[in-house]
């Protein structure tokens, strides 16, 4: 089996490789540039993009999409995680959740398939918890440091010195597309 993956991001692209190899299943990377539509609903944006992206190509295929809710921040930042993380230090975080009493931070993960009957929307839920301190470790996001997705409550900074999984049951989303994609092609 063959499938088609959306995205002009080699890591992500390689990551999906090695996952789907073990199921038999070649990934075919379509890095073409599909316009996003501006909404505060993720899943919006990427059944657009999925919808966009099959109009340009013709063929099967599927994007993959991650956005961050602050439940005790009425939802924020949702699918604008990728600029706050350009915009915020880590402290800009812990500063936010000061007076919160709910320190959960879920991060939303979404596989959308599409194929000439329609689209398919998988998603699983990583619920975490926003730190009380920044972590003094190295990162790449301002996230890193301040978030845990992790039993033992560590960073996710610290998850990744240790060469650790970092979120607990990663690839949920992708187990159960796989799934799906046995059972239905």
């Amino acid at each position: 089996m063959k499938i088609s993956y959306v995205t002009g991001n080699v890591g992500k692209f390689e990551n999906a490789q090695k996952f789907f190899t073990q199921f038999n299943i070649e990934v075919e990377q379509l890095p073409i540039k599909v316009e996003e539509i501006q909404s505060g609903n993720s899943l919006e944006i990427a059944v657009a993009k999925a919808e966009a992206a099959y109009a340009q190509v013709k063929k099967p295929l599927f994007v993959n999409d991650a956005s961050w809710i602050i439940p005790a921040l009425g939802g924020f930042p949702g699918p604008f995680m990728k600029f706050v993380n350009q915009w915020f230090k880590p402290q800009d975080f812990i500063n936010l959740m000061i007076d919160k009493l709910d320190r959960r931070i879920i991060l939303k993960d979404s596989i959308v398939y599409i194929d000439e009957s329609g689209h398919n929307v998988f998603t699983h839920e990583h619920v975490g918890i926003i730190l009380n301190e920044v972590a003094a470790f190295e990162y790449k996001n301002p996230t890193d440091v301040v978030v845990s997705l992790s039993a033992n409550h560590s960073s996710v900074a610290e998850e990744k010195s240790k060469g650790s999984f970092f979120i607990e049951n990663e690839d949920a989303v992708w187990k159960e597309f796989v799934t799906w994609l046995q059972n239905n092609r």
